[in-house]
């Protein structure tokens, strides 16, 4: 009797260091499935978090240009607004002098139309219109 109470002692042993072995391998196979979950997703939040920041960098350099060009599109508008520019406007475009002043028109040329139209009338089979 002895022998049978000591072969079932023993193999209650085994079997609770069996259960218990296999527990502990569960436990750190979750623990690291845990750990590397969470490992991974820190991954990439600070990924995400160093393309935000780009993005920031980049936002933020379109404002300051924006604003420089918004300065001086402002002085564009003083310096339009100017009595001076418009004065200079108005006489580049003839329609503004002073008294004693005359304004002189310069027109284009009429010969240099007649001109074009002779070039293109030139034709491959008449010798006399290759070289004028």
């Amino acid at each position: 009797m002895k022998n049978i109470t000591s072969n079932a002692k023993l193999r209650k042993r085994k079997s609770s260091a069996l259960q218990n072995h296999i527990f502990l391998v569960v436990f750190f196979a979750i623990f690291l499935g845990v750990i590397g979950f969470l490992g991974f997703q820190n991954l990439r939040m600070y990924q995400k978090r160093v393309e935000l920041s780009n993005i920031a960098k980049d936002i933020k350099e379109q404002i300051v240009a924006l604003e420089q060009r918004k300065l001086a599109l402002q002085a564009g508008i003083v310096e339009v607004e100017s009595v001076e520019y418009q004065e200079k406007v108005l006489r580049e475009q003839g329609l503004y002098q002073k008294p004693g002043e005359e304004v002189v028109t310069i027109l284009p040329l009429e010969n240099s139309e007649e001109e074009t139209n002779q070039e293109t009338k030139r034709v491959w089979w008449n010798p006399t219109t290759w070289f004028k």
